[in-house]
Formats: C-alpha cells, structure tokens, sequence
C-alpha cells in the first residue's frame, strides 16, 4: 500500500519539516512517478496531504491485493 513518511535520522527523530507520498512499489523506471527520484520532489507540508495523494495517485483495488496505479500498468492476476 502507498503511504506518506517524514525523513528522519538513525536515532528515528525528524530530520525535516515535510513529508512524501511514497508508491505501493519500488521501480528502476526514472519516469515513473514511483520512482525515488521521483518521490523526492514532491514534498507535502503534512501528513495528511502526503497521504491524501498517496491515496489519489495509487488507490487500492477493492477485488485485488495488488496495488495499482495510472502511471503503471495494471499488475499481474494470478490464476
């Protein structure tokens, strides 16, 4: 599942003021939004915002466990 994280240190303590929407999966693609490259860019003031495009950007499927998303084809069924 996609979800929103703060940069924080080895000792687990924020080291920023902003948060990023991370994807359901990791990807080498540099064009793809998921990429880290990618999440990078977008900074969000909250959590709630990071989350709430993280929401928007990479919903889930309800009949699937798969994560999906418009910028990545649909993933695999199993069969």
């Amino acid at each position: 599942m996609a979800g929103a994280a703060q940069p924080h240190d080895e000792n687990d303590q924020p080291e920023a003021d902003y948060w990023l929407a991370w994807p359901p999966y990791i990807t080498g693609d540099k064009s793809d939004i998921g990429h880290p490259s990618q999440v990078m860019r977008r900074r969000f003031r909250s959590r709630e915002a990071a989350m709430a495009y993280a929401d928007r950007t990479w919903p889930i499927d309800p009949n699937s466990t798969w994560p999906t998303s418009p910028y990545r084809p649909q993933a695999r069924e199993d069969s």
